[in-house]
């Protein structure tokens, strides 16, 4: 799984912390797609869009960043 990270100011906590959440794994989901000859290719995009809303978490605290 790719891990994606920003930094940003936890509202929990009150000072900036790193931020984490997992990305979709572009390497496999490619693979996958050559492998069935792109019958892969419209679960890869629903799993990137369903990523993409996926909240940002604290890593000391666990509290969602707020967009």
């Amino acid at each position: 799984m790719a891990l994606c990270q920003i930094r940003a100011n936890c509202r929990t906590c009150g000072s900036p912390r790193l931020f984490k959440k997992e990305g979709t794994s572009n390497i496999l989901h490619l693979l996958f797609t050559v492998m069935t000859f792109g019958v892969w290719l419209p679960i890869w995009i629903l799993c990137a869009v369903l990523n993409a809303f996926k909240p940002f978490r604290c890593i000391i605290c666990g509290e969602p960043k707020l967009r």
